[in-house]
């Protein structure tokens, strides 16, 4: 740790993007001597915390001075690696690291880091609430809750991380006690371009393990899983729905709905045990946890028209999930936002097969109408930038007993800041429905 800190004093570090893990890291170097230069494309305000500790800012587009003389880059997840700038960091052989990384070397404590295209939020907190039942203390960060730069682990037993395929873009050394790897399905292909290239980021969270110290969780069910931890040195454990005894509980006793939460518990489950936590604690926490915000979140009823926020649904594989949780009621789905690049096929074919009406939003709405009137199913409203008329018009033609279901199946940053922030507007706007 000292010796960290040390390499740190007076040495010039860049962070590319003033996010939440952005601000975090730029604080965390400040105060450990480093001369801080932040950059970010946009001009977020609160940026007076940053000055005070001196460090530069750069706002509204990120320039050549922002690599003049640095000697480490630190990038933020929703940083673009093949922008211009950081090219020619990387002709400069200027180390380009995640906050993940940076983060990982402060901790000394096992990490326990868990991705996957779906799943990531419920099964990482699924594995905090485990661990904390059975009397470990823990810090649940990363993609989810706190950036892992802010945690101080010197009174933990673990730190529980949900982590993304752009923070392991650019790890180097970090290294899990347990790697859990959920699944793979066709996402964030606007900036990984190739399925295979997804894959091999996702990859890159056990790649620093070796021997009988660590672990690899992983799906038995996914052929893509099964395929990229062939590669894996750690200790491999797999998980599978053909295997649920490994709960002591049946499916049906598991508190969160839907069938693809027996897998987010099959995963938390069998990293709990390695943490030793018995099986009497984890069927404990599966009959009470109640699932996380965002992912198929129960709203409100309305005259008889149930709500749920799917926000955390960004990608299709997801919205395809959330529509078969609601199978043979009326659906009413809003689906739209920043595309990402993947096929619609599969998801066109469910909403033909259980959808009643889709309401389009967001920068995708012409290409997700496109595709589905091309394979014949004409019941489409589309609302443009707009939320507020998306969930008004949905329930002006919802009948009692129906769902409306808000799952966009595409990133929020046409519109809003992040998808916490789509959900809560979502929430908000169901909830002025049923005062008015």
């Amino acid at each position: 740790m000292r010796a960290v800190k040390k390499d740190m004093l007076n040495k010039k570090i860049t962070i590319f993007g003033l996010g939440k893990s952005g601000i975090a890291a730029a604080k965390k170097l400040a105060a450990l001597g480093a001369k801080v230069f932040a950059t970010d494309e946009k001009e977020p305000k609160g940026m007076d915390d940053l000055k005070k500790l001196g460090i530069e800012l750069e706002l509204g587009g990120h320039t050549m001075k922002a690599i003049e003389g640095a000697e480490l880059i630190v990038v933020s997840p929703g940083v673009h690696l093949d922008i211009p700038v950081l090219e020619e960091a990387k002709k400069r052989n200027i180390p380009i690291i995640s906050e993940i990384e940076l983060a990982s070397r402060f901790l000394t404590k096992p990490i326990i880091a868990i991705t996957g295209t779906n799943g990531k939020t419920t099964t990482t907190t699924l594995i905090g609430e485990m661990l904390k039942a059975g009397g470990k203390k823990i810090a649940v960060a990363g993609n989810i809750g706190a950036p892992l730069i802010e945690v101080d682990d010197k009174n933990l037993d673990f730190i529980v991380v949900e982590v993304s395929s752009y923070q392991l873009e650019t790890i180097v050394d970090f290294k899990p006690f347990i790697s859990v790897i959920l699944n793979i399905q066709p996402d964030h292909l606007e900036r990984h371009h190739t399925m295979a290239e997804y894959a091999a980021q996702k990859a890159r969270l056990f790649m620093n393990q070796a021997g009988d110290d660590s672990f690899v969780v992983y799906n038995e069910d996914d052929p893509e899983v099964v395929k990229l931890v062939r590669g894996a040195r750690g200790e491999v454990r797999g998980f599978s729905k053909q295997h649920p005894e490994i709960i002591t509980i049946g499916p049906e006793k598991i508190k969160i709905p839907g069938r693809h939460n027996l897998e987010n518990a099959l995963a938390a489950a069998q990293t709990a045990y390695l943490c030793g936590i018995s099986k009497t604690v984890v069927a404990e926490v599966l009959k009470t946890f109640p699932g996380v915000e965002h992912r198929i979140e129960f709203v409100a009823k309305i005259n008889g028209v149930e709500c749920y926020n799917d926000s955390k649904g960004t990608n299709p594989d997801s919205t395809m999930v959330a529509i078969d949780t609601f199978k043979g009621k009326g659906i009413i789905l809003i689906l739209g936002g920043r595309d990402k690049g993947v096929g619609l096929d599969p998801l066109i074919k469910k909403v033909k097969e259980n959808v009643k009406l889709v309401v389009l939003i967001g920068e995708a709405a012409p290409r997700f109408e496109k595709a589905l009137r091309d394979q014949g199913y004409s019941s489409i409203h589309n609302s443009g930038f707009s939320l507020a008329a998306a969930v008004n018009l949905a329930f002006t033609m919802a009948a009692p007993k129906d769902i409306i279901l808000f799952s966009p199946a595409c990133a929020s940053f046409d519109m809003f800041d992040n998808y916490e922030a789509r959900g809560k507007e979502f929430k908000s706007l169901c909830q002025k429905i049923k005062n008015q």
